[in-house]
């Protein structure tokens, strides 16, 4: 039994549907479930709507044409199904527009968006699971709500271990012997009232790694437009290095930093079954890729490079006369917490205590609102965090001060945050011959 997942740019357009069946048909032999994330850039389409409700602005444009893209996907690879995909697509878009017809009132602002945003999965899924179908393959669909049980995080939900992996081994395993293929949603769950819940971003793979720890599968499978895992994002990096092994701790050190390639939580529940994991080219599935497994070595030779743009620095403050101890930081801390805001740096000083956080712009008003009067709160959005491994003196050869917002270097790591709109040149300087070359 395998687990394979697809994420959004490996399903980003019919003939990509069409491609991810071919993998699929491969496996004809043995069950496979198919986790999917939403196609494309619907994710993002879906926010951008969020966003508008929220600022009373109008969203009419950006939704229609959302489904104008999945309404020409089902045209393109529908024949039988076409009309029974068409009225799903319909019901999908009358729901979503009653949900947005809904006042903000005083409800919770994430649970609107994971909402709004889960119908990406939901559509992906569908379309995957008609166009499997209409192709002879033995293929069920299945709703990750009814087994992905999470607390009411909304954006970032804890799942709840025990009740998941409870219902994933009554109601999935059982389809599975009836059914060789199972489709479902990666990134989406519910809470205890059946409300829709989210993991976080990519977290459609940390849904295949809960379903391939409760089924206890020969191995979970992540298809990416990538060749593996590499020392650093080749989108901004210049010839990047893949790796053919890695432990499992090095990938969670890594997807702790920020690489892109794996969700953080991914790891955890396969290394505790010993369940390898394989990252591998969608585009070139005859290549090996990475795999990742318990007996890789855990020394890396090569400096990791893990980027997050879209971040924000968040700089706390007092009066110049009172310090900022370790009570008050706490306080801040349990703050972020409540709102959701993932720490991905951190600099404590005598009288500041500054923070790199992921960013949800309607959730950063509300932390501002909340540290009022008592802090004061420097916030610079648009900013991205670069974290360095493996190179101690990096921070010494690389980084001009004057382009630096904030820096925190140890033993074998570095972390600098510098302006979005600086990025790509930063990231050349550190790639030219001057500077530290990225293959080590």
């Amino acid at each position: 039994m395998k687990i394979f997942k697809f994420g959004g740019a490996c399903i980003q357009d019919p003939q990509s549907i069409k491609q991810l069946a071919q993998l699929v048909k491969a496996e004809a032999s043995r069950p496979l479930v198919v986790v999917v994330s939403a196609m494309g850039k619907t994710t993002r389409a879906l926010e951008h709507v969020f966003q508008q409700k929220i600022a009373g602005q109008p969203y009419a444009i950006a939704l229609q044409e959302r489904c104008q893209f999945h309404q020409n996907s089902i045209d393109q690879l529908l024949v039988a199904s076409r009309q029974e995909a068409r009225q799903a697509l319909a019901l999908w878009k009358a729901e979503l527009l009653a949900m947005l017809s809904l006042p903000l009132g005083n409800g919770s602002l994430d649970k609107l968006y994971s909402g709004i945003v889960a119908n990406g999965e939901l559509l992906a899924s569908k379309l995957v699971h008609y166009y499997l179908r209409e192709n002879k393959m033995d293929c069920g669909w299945v709703d990750a709500r009814n087994f992905i049980k999470t607390n009411s995080g909304f954006c970032s939900a804890q799942v709840d271990w025990e009740i998941t992996q409870d219902l994933v081994r009554h109601e999935m395993v059982p389809l599975l012997a009836q059914q060789q293929i199972v489709v479902t949603q990666g990134f989406i769950g519910s809470n205890a009232a059946g409300e829709t819940t989210t993991l976080g971003k990519e977290g459609s793979d940390f849904t295949g790694a809960l379903l391939a720890a409760s089924i206890k599968a020969h191995s979970f499978t992540i298809w990416k437009d990538v060749p593996g895992v590499m020392n650093a994002d080749p989108q901004f990096f210049k010839a990047p290095i893949k790796f053919d092994k890695l432990s499992y701790q090095t990938m969670i050190t890594m997807a702790f930093y920020g690489a892109k390639v794996v969700h953080p939580k991914t790891i955890q529940p396969l290394a505790a079954y010993n369940i390898p994991v394989y990252i591998k080219s969608f585009y070139r599935p005859h290549e090996a890729g990475t795999a990742i497994t318990n007996d890789a070595p855990t020394a890396v030779e090569q400096p990791i490079y893990m980027l997050k743009e879209e971040q924000g620095l968040m700089q706390f403050s007092l009066d110049d006369r009172t310090c900022f101890d370790e009570e008050r930081r706490g306080e801040v801390l349990r703050e972020l917490a409540q709102q959701n805001m993932q720490v991905n740096m951190l600099q404590s000083s005598a009288h500041v205590l500054s923070v790199c956080v992921d960013v949800a712009p309607h959730r950063v008003a509300l932390l501002l609102e909340a540290f009022k009067p008592a802090l004061r709160v420097h916030y610079q959005p648009q900013v991205s965090c670069l974290t360095v491994l493996h190179q101690d003196d990096y921070a010494l050869q690389a980084l001009p001060e004057q382009d630096v917002l904030l820096a925190v270097q140890g033993k074998g790591i570095y972390q600098a945050v510098f302006q979005q709109k600086e990025t790509q040149r930063i990231i050349d300087q550190l790639s030219s011959p001057t500077s530290l070359p990225i293959q080590g």
